[in-house]
């Protein structure tokens, strides 16, 4: 097989995309027997579709090429369907992306047993092969770690790049599912200096944290060697693997920085407009090219064949991903015989005509005032301390809480946010003000950037367990950000619930009619105790309830039947403002983000406005469910404004009036506003230091409007 030269398809410029999920066992003769690559393409392109993911490989291990490293999958009957779609889609003018998975890999699994990942969970067990029979499920998992299974992908993908010409290749599945324990992870991390790996989580001892980070690095050397793989060859087209792990937590490993290796970020998404909300803004400035992806299935789950979302469900997604100004990808799946459902291919048609007009309008950068810090090395929690690394589980963890709480509340109140990185830590001073929400894991560079910004006039809102432990797991007597914060930790987490009681008259207001911040968190939350003296002013102090526990009908510990009212009012500061150099911070001991509460979400939206001062750039009076975005296309003078009413019943009932306003850059005035895609002309008022208002009588789903300035 020999790869015939051509120029790529910009695969970056298409915005309508799709991929077709062939996970398919060969065992049953039947299997894909009935596929047609020539009636998939017709369907994708009567559909509107203008790049498509195409599987060379699966899940299963089984190779859509006439492969001589691993095995075809038997149902082709030597049928090369990778060269036959290639070159259906690029006869259409349609962008082409192939689709390989690595670490989940079945036919490796089984051929290879000693390239199998190890699992914590059956790591000692004396049969380790009726282990694996008794434990794996679908899934066989392969170790990155293991030298022979990297030069075995390196050597399916030299094959694939020689033999086609792709316009974008994507891997799958980059992650740690299970915390390996196999031989050659041992051996590498004994020989990196190490040790034994240990077998109990403990984010507060060095060897721990060594073991995590590891597992970080392991993982980003891999994808980056399967990165180059393809670019040894095809040099010229982008390469990206699912990212859709980024924000989970610790144990599937997977570092932001791994997006290094990765010419672009997408994501398989299967919740709510919230989350592609968040992953939106995390891909915009953790991406090296725009636009992002997101990718969803046109099914409810992935896990799910039959039982197709509704149209509103899937206009929902289309329109979300464009709030982003990102890149729509639909998932749908093959039947097992090889066939389609022309039916989905209709509704994808309907979707995809009304969303191309706008196309021609997306890009630029995303208007952000506001930062909130997303710490990869604070992807865990102190209360999976102690368990064995077979027992520790992953999920929701502290930080992601916090960020989450941030969000909601910015989104809600339709100010200008964006979610940022360490990769952003030399430009700071682009945002008027930082958050830095319950950064449970934080080293000595990230934590000098952050001082820096503050004394140089930034503005910083900090909560909780911010700065006190580092990423090699030490902690110290206080937080490193000490200084800042202009207050001292004292002690761990204070039992709940607990309550914070305010002085200032305009922040009691902010509260009421409550008396005081009621404090009782999710688990995994709650309060730190500080030292009384501090320099900073205290805004609130620390008042607790009569007893932490529940108590009986037998004793006297409690004071309230049914609750834990305050009762003891303490010296303790709980909220302390303070200046540092030419700025301001101000640090709460208690993650009162993670509270969805209107008293809570009116403290935050207050304190916010209180350090930044300034009016911010961009800003909605609009329901909640309302969702703003703001782009900005200084080449073309423009502002790119889009509104998504993102309620979580659909159809959305039409919103009434949402007012808007956006200034222009300094020196610079607006000349024009326009409704998307039709270039109606719109009218506006103007405010005196340029800002326009703009009131849209009823927002439907979604609206898109350019301003345009000179």
């Amino acid at each position: 097989m020999k790869r015939s030269k051509r120029v790529p398809l910009n695969y970056l410029r298409r915005h309508r995309r799709l991929l077709l999920d062939m996970h398919i066992g060969d065992w049953d003769p039947r299997a894909l027997s009935q596929y047609d690559p020539k009636v998939a393409v017709d369907l994708w392109r009567q559909a509107g579709v203008n790049a498509a993911m195409f599987y060379c490989q699966s899940h299963v291990g089984l190779c859509y090429w006439p492969t001589r490293v691993g095995k075809m999958h038997a149902g082709l009957r030597g049928r090369d369907i990778v060269g036959e779609t290639l070159d259906l889609l690029h006869a259409r003018d349609m962008a082409a992306c192939g689709y390989y998975s690595l670490i989940f890999n079945n036919w490796a699994f089984l051929e290879h047993p000693e390239w199998r990942m190890v699992g914590a969970d059956i790591a000692g067990e004396p049969d380790l092969e009726a282990a694996f029979r008794k434990t794996t499920g679908r899934y066989g998992n392969c170790c990155p770690n293991h030298p022979e299974y990297r030069r075995f992908c390196q050597a399916q993908i030299a094959e694939l790049m020689e033999a086609y010409s792709f316009d974008a290749f994507f891997y799958d599945m980059t992650f740690w599912p299970k915390r390996c324990l196999c031989p050659e992870c041992r051996r590498r991390f004994r020989e990196e200096g190490g040790g034994e790996i240990p077998e109990t989580v403990n984010w507060l001892d060095s060897r721990w944290c060594a073991f995590q980070a590891a597992r970080e690095r392991w993982l980003s050397e891999f994808a980056g060697l399967m990165t180059q793989a393809v670019k040894a060859v095809q040099p010229d087209i982008p390469v990206y693997h699912n990212f859709a792990t980024a924000p989970a937590d610790w144990s599937l490993a997977v570092p932001l920085g791994i997006s290094e290796h990765y010419d672009f970020l997408g994501a398989d998404l299967y919740g709510s407009p919230e989350e592609t909300a968040f992953v939106g803004k995390l891909f915009q400035n953790l991406t090296a090219h725009r636009p992002l992806e997101i990718m969803t299935s046109r099914c409810e789950t992935c896990f799910e064949h039959e039982r197709t979302k509704s149209l509103e469900e899937m206009r929902m997604s289309v329109y979300a991903t464009m709030l982003e100004s990102g890149a729509m990808l639909f998932i749908d799946a093959v039947n097992p015989e090889g066939t389609l459902t022309p039916a989905s291919y209709e509704r994808l048609r309907v979707l995809y005509e009304e969303v191309a007009p706008y196309e021609a309008w997306l890009g630029g950068e995303p208007v952000e005032e506001i930062g909130i810090y997303f710490s990869s090395e604070s992807r865990m929690s102190f209360q999976t301390n102690g368990k064995s690394l077979g027992e520790a589980s992953g999920g929701e963890y502290p930080h992601a809480r916090s960020v989450h709480g941030i969000c909601r509340v910015l989104e809600q109140a339709h100010l200008p946010y964006g979610v940022i990185t360490r990769r952003q830590l030399p430009d700071l001073r682009r945002y008027k003000l930082l958050i830095l929400a319950d950064v449970l894991r934080m080293d000595r560079e990230e934590a000098e950037a952050f001082r820096c910004y503050v004394k140089d006039g930034g503005k910083l809102l900090a909560t909780r367990y911010t700065s006190l432990t580092e990423t090699n797991g030490r902690r110290g007597d206080d937080f490193l950000l000490a200084d800042v914060f202009g207050c001292h930790f004292a002690d761990d987490d204070i039992m709940q619930p607990a309550y914070l009681k305010f002085t200032d008259q305009t922040l009691l207001h902010c509260i009421a009619p409550q008396r005081y911040l009621s404090h009782r968190a999710p688990s995994g939350s709650g309060m730190l105790r500080l030292r009384e003296k501090c320099e900073g002013k205290p805004l609130a102090f620390l008042v607790r309830s009569f007893a932490n526990e529940g108590g009986t009908v037998f004793d006297n510990k409690w004071i309230s039947i049914h609750t834990f009212p305050p009762w003891e009012e303490t010296g303790v500061p709980m909220m302390v403002r303070n200046r540092y150099g030419h700025g301001e911070c101000v640090y709460c001991a208690a993650d009162i983000e993670v509270v969805n509460n209107e008293a809570n979400e009116r403290l935050l939206l207050h304190l916010l406005a209180d350090l930044s001062k300034d009016r911010p750039v961009w800003r909605a009076d609009a329901h909640p469910c309302v969702r703003m975005s703001v782009f900005h296309q200084p080449e073309l003078a423009r502002y790119r404004v889009s509104l998504l009413n993102a309620q979580n019943r659909l159809p959305a009932i039409p919103v009434g009036q949402v007012t808007f306003r956006l200034r222009p850059p300094d020196g610079s005035r607006f000349v024009k506003l326009m409704r998307i895609p039709d270039s109606q002309s719109v009218p506006f008022e103007t405010e005196a230091d340029g800002t326009i208002v703009v009131v849209v009588r009823s927002l439907g789903l979604f609206d898109m409007f350019v301003a345009e300035y000179r």
